[in-house]
Formats: C-alpha cells, sequence, structure tokens
C-alpha cells in the first residue's frame, strides 16, 4: 500500500534532484527517504531515479508518475478544504477556469445559480486556453470556458462546442486599414500587437504570414491585458487581432475592425471537462446555466454588430 507521505517524499526528491537536499527540506533523515523511495520502487516495479554521483536523475516512470502524484496529493487537499467548509454551511465547490472574453459569462452564471442555492462555494482562475488545460489536467479545477480549438480531438477532455466566430483585425478608428480587407503585403507596413505565443490566434497569425512565404510581422508589444491593446490600439497605428466577438465588448468600443484577405481562422468557444470525471450535481447545474449564459452572448453579438459602424 502507498501512503501519501511516500508521494510527498517522491515529489520532494524529484524536485531537488538530490536524496540529501530532499531529506533536508523534509525535515527527515536521508535514509529515510532512501527507503520511502526504494519502497514506492518496489510498489510499482520498477527504477524511479538514477543515482549519480552527485544527486539523482528522474528516469521516464519518474516522469510519469509526477503528474500522478502532484493529483492525488491536490485531491487530497481539496478533500480537506471541501468537507470543512461543507461541515461549515456549505453545499460544495465549484471551481471553474475562464478565458479573459467569458468572465462575464462565468460570473452571471455564478449569480444566477447562487440565487436558487447559495449555500455553494466558488473558486475561479482566469488564464490563457493552454494553462487552463493544464489547470483542468491537474485537477485544481473543475471545467474551463474559453477556446476550445487545441483540445477538439484530445482524449484526456471531454469538450462541449457552443458556437463559433471568425478573427478579425482590429486598429483605431482613424487607421487607414479600419473597415477595409487588406493585403499581406499591406500588413506588413505597420508593427502589432499580439497575445502571448500559448494563444491559437497569435500561431495563426504568424502561420498566415510563413505559409505565403512572407516575413513575419514585427510585434511591438506582446501582452494579454485587454486594457493595454485597447490603449495602445486607440493611440497608435499598431494592428491586431482577436475573436469578432470580443470585439463588441465595451472595453474595445471605438476601435475598428479590417479584414486580412484569405486570414480565415475561427475560435471555437466552448466547455472543456477531464474525460471520465465524475461530475457532481453542483457542477452539472452550473454548467446547464453557463450554456444557456453562453448560448445569450452569441445570439446578443449580432444585435451588437448592427448599432456599431464598420468604420466609425
Amino acid at each position: 500500500m502507498i501512503h501519501l507521505r511516500q508521494l510527498k517524499h517522491f515529489l520532494t526528491v524529484f524536485d531537488h534532484g538530490s536524496f540529501l537536499q530532499a531529506s533536508q527540506s523534509a525535515n527527515i533523515s536521508q535514509p529515510a527517504i532512501s527507503k520511502s523511495i526504494h519502497s514506492l520502487e518496489q510498489h510499482y516495479g520498477v527504477l524511479l531515479f538514477k543515482r549519480l554521483p552527485r544527486g539523482v536523475e528522474p528516469t521516464t516512470f519518474a516522469i510519469a508518475l509526477e503528474q500522478h502524484a502532484r493529483r492525488i496529493l491536490l485531491d487530497f487537499e481539496r478533500s480537506n478544504y471541501e468537507m470543512s467548509i461543507m461541515a461549515q454551511g456549505s453545499l460544495g465547490l465549484v471551481r471553474i477556469g475562464v478565458g479573459r472574453s467569458f468572465i462575464r459569462s462565468v460570473n452571471d452564471a455564478i449569480l444566477d445559480l447562487h440565487a436558487l442555492h447559495p449555500g455553494i462555494d466558488y473558486s475561479v482562475m482566469t488564464d490563457h486556453a493552454d494553462r487552463l488545460h493544464q489547470a483542468l489536467l491537474s485537477n485544481r479545477i473543475d471545467l474551463y470556458v474559453g477556446m476550445v480549438n487545441r483540445v477538439m480531438h484530445d482524449p484526456s477532455c471531454l469538450v462541449e462546442s457552443i458556437f463559433s466566430d471568425k478573427y478579425v483585425g482590429l486598429c483605431s478608428a482613424d487607421h487607414p486599414f479600419a473597415g477595409k480587407s487588406v493585403s499581406i503585403d499591406d500588413l506588413l507596413l505597420y508593427d502589432w500587437i499580439v497575445p502571448e505565443i500559448e494563444e491559437a490566434g497569435r500561431t495563426a497569425l504568424e502561420a498566415y504570414f510563413t505559409h505565403r512565404k512572407k516575413p513575419k510581422p514585427t510585434f511591438k508589444i506582446v501582452t494579454n491585458s485587454n486594457e493595454i491593446v485597447y490603449q495602445s490600439l486607440r493611440q497608435t497605428r499598431l494592428l491586431s487581432v482577436m475573436p469578432e466577438g470580443s470585439h463588441y465588448e465595451t472595453q474595445f468600443e471605438n476601435l475598428a475592425r479590417f479584414y486580412p484577405i484569405d486570414f480565415e481562422f475561427e475560435r471555437n468557444v466552448g466547455i472543456v471537462r477531464r474525460q471520465n470525471f465524475s461530475s457532481s450535481p453542483l457542477i452539472e447545474k452550473y454548467i446547464l446555466n453557463l450554456q444557456a449564459r453562453l448560448i445569450s452572448l452569441n445570439q446578443q453579438t449580432p444585435d451588437i454588430r448592427q448599432r456599431m459602424p464598420i468604420n466609425p
């Protein structure tokens, strides 16, 4: 039988790369931590660490075990927390990940469910889709909502697609490109403000130039702050791209769209859970509410589009 302390010892050795340093960190003797690791190796029937003259090196088995060990310990910590808050009257905890474009929908869904079940607690993480995916697989969140392009066929995930929208260019209202279809050569005349490399839109933009054997444009500013994007575009001649639906958010009002010719990338939006995850009734209720909010958001976009001029 494996004990939690053995997994803690394993991760301490894994992180420090040394039995000595791990024993000092865990405040136990070096022989004790070596015995703990040896017991794990006997249980699995594999070598977890190569013993080197100075320190240890994790084997491929250790690298595979590491993510499971962290998840098990995190699950245990979560169970302690949930039992504690439920003992104090909570109905349970729903842990949500959300991309920046959908914070309002997530919050509205929380408020809707809170009105019916005020005893539910919530934990909300905001990040890029790739990092939310990692958080989901490590069981730090129960679900996330955002772009699902990269996980549509991931066997570890259960993806519920809600809607899709096309990426468009974004610039200042008085930019020469405002409201126009723009050739790839003309796009190279200006510098850009773009998301960090993890974002699928940034990857698609780079591929747009690469596949046409064009140099990559100058990325003057790299940021995932919507406020910085808005202020930079409004006050300069910089260009950017983002999903069309995001442009209709209040934070981007007074900016104009443009249309890179033959740039056909679309964002697929959905809710993602771990495959084979035992979902609670609380989570299922929240997901149903969130689905309704996202569908409503998508249906409202055409109305907003009609009220906003293409070239203000």
